[in-house]
């Protein structure tokens, strides 16, 4: 047990790995898009398949490194070693995507991002697993859990900011040329937001549980066993369902917000899109920020999954509002649509991430501490939804008939389909996520540290 209460000082140095693991999950789409898919005019089922299977192969390696974490013995700690080398490496594999020569090939710049991507992404996993970990095993205590998780959704938001305004960062004339800024623009990310902040809690925090125990060697355990325990449990599968709704289904509806600004709301203008998409995101992370009290003093009055439940009912009446708000003409409202969608991201930061330590915990006095295993396999599930929905939303922008040379000249039906896409999946979504949310009620026991 791991009783003592986190000082500030040691949430600031677990929470500043928060900026690396942010930048980690969303720094390469948010360039990558723009730059490969808008600009280089990469084909975006093709950009998206780049993206989703490097995703795929270091998801696969993440049970593996989940349970060579848990296993590792280090005098300060078993997660420290993995994430100071993770943050490192991620950083230089990140800055070198941005590094493509201009005047090669479509095909050979495609090649150039999936060998560099997947690199990027085997080393992330060796940071995100262990990391997801150290935050966990801070406290045992659920609500100081909570408060952490909390701190660090803040934080998250703070990155929000300011993130999707990194392609339009990279447009400012003060460069030579896009490709430069594109450079620049990423070494800048990879240094300051993934190498420096993420090595951070593997040098600054230090848990006195650690300082107690006596390292020695153990019997490594069957990850194959591992494995199959953490998929019986029924709490986490229900957790996992949610995961899913969340990562696949409302991020591909999502992924067609920014087509609609560009080509829709802004008539085919880029770098016009790209700014009010850089205002969305900033709504987005300003009403998340906000979101954050009103999370907790709606978990402390309902409890985590009656706050959970209506969070997902916000969503709902936000998907429907979707229809409405993307239109010409209605750009300087999209504040609404943050205002409706920031809850749910907000909440799987601080909710259901609570709720996966808490489901680890109640089964660690039966199989052991494998924090690692279920880090990993929500990290699978988590990324695998990622990778998917942008596949099948570039299969399904070519399939609708979506053709970025065309500009402002899209078909009607086109847009048509962009809007179902992006209203209709955010509301079914939803309601997958609130059934799995009940059922998960009906079984308090089964998540609850007893």
């Amino acid at each position: 047990m791991n009783n003592h209460a986190l000082t500030s000082n040691s949430k600031i140095a677990i929470s500043s790995g928060t900026f690396s693991a942010f930048f980690i999950r969303q720094g390469v789409g948010i360039l990558a898009i723009p730059y490969y898919q808008m600009s280089l005019a990469v084909d975006p089922f093709l950009l998206a398949a780049a993206m989703m299977l490097p995703l795929l192969l270091a998801s696969m390696l993440g049970p593996w490194v989940g349970q060579l974490s848990d296993s590792y013995q280090q005098k300060y700690g078993h997660r420290k070693a993995f994430i100071l080398l993770g943050a490192i490496v991620s950083a230089i594999c990140y800055g070198c995507i941005w590094q493509v020569p201009v005047d090669w090939q479509t095909n050979m710049q495609l090649v150039y991002f999936a060998v560099v991507y997947t690199a990027f992404c085997i080393a992330a996993e060796f940071f995100l697993i262990p990391y997801t970990c150290l935050v966990y095993e801070a406290t045992d205590d659920s609500e100081e859990r909570v408060a952490l998780l909390a701190l660090n959704s803040i934080i998250s938001k703070v990155c929000s900011l300011f993130y999707q305004w990194a392609f339009p960062l990279a447009q400012l004339t003060l460069f030579s040329s896009l490709y430069m800024g594109v450079k620049w623009v990423g070494w800048a990310i990879a240094i300051l937001f993934i190498g420096l902040a993420g090595v951070l809690p593997a040098l600054c925090y230090k848990n006195p549980a650690d300082l107690m125990v006596e390292h020695k060697s153990t019997p490594a355990e069957s990850l194959t066993k591992n494995i199959r325990h953490v998929l019986a449990n029924r709490a986490f599968v229900m957790l996992l369902i949610v995961t899913f709704a969340q990562f696949f289904g409302i991020n591909y509806a999502a992924a067609m917000d920014y087509y609609l600004i560009v080509y829709f709301m802004q008539n085919g203008d880029l770098v016009s899109g790209a700014n009010w998409k850089g205002i969305l995101s900033t709504a987005y992370a300003v009403c998340g920020l906000l979101a954050v009290p009103v999370i907790l003093k709606l978990n402390a009055k309902f409890g985590r999954i009656n706050c959970f439940l209506i969070v997902y009912l916000l969503t709902f009446i936000g998907g429907l509002a979707k229809w409405f708000i993307f239109v010409p003409g209605s750009q300087y409202v999209l504040v609404i649509d943050a205002a409706f969608g920031c809850f749910a991201w907000a909440s799987m930061a601080i909710l259901l991430q609570s709720l996966v330590a808490d489901v680890a915990a109640a089964q660690k006095s039966v199989m052991g501490n494998h924090n690692g295993v279920y880090v990993s396999i929500h990290n699978i599930v988590m990324q695998l939804c990622t990778s998917l929905a942008m596949l099948v939303s570039g299969f399904s922008l070519n399939f609708i008939g979506f053709d970025a040379e065309l500009a402002a000249g899209q078909s009607a039906s086109s847009i048509l389909d962009m809007r179902i896409i992006l209203a209709g999946g955010t509301m079914l979504s939803a309601l997958l996520a609130a059934v799995a949310l009940v059922k998960l009620k009906a079984n308090p026991a089964l998540y609850q540290n007893r």
